[in-house]
């Protein structure tokens, strides 16, 4: 994956939760939309940052 990727997945995530809270949405239609984020966020592969996120020990 790619950061142009990313980065629409991202825009994916912030779309999601900006609807989410502006629509005062039920329970069970929250519920939807934190799984339609969880289920995106599992499509990143984060081995590619992983040299950026944590230090290398030597």
């Amino acid at each position: 994956m790619n950061i142009d990727n990313i980065s629409e997945t991202v825009a994916r995530f912030q779309f999601i939760a900006d609807v989410s809270l502006i629509a005062h949405c039920k329970e069970d239609e929250l519920k939807m939309a934190l799984s339609m984020i969880s289920d995106m966020a599992g499509t990143i592969d984060t081995a590619i940052f992983e040299a950026a996120i944590y230090c290398q020990a030597e």
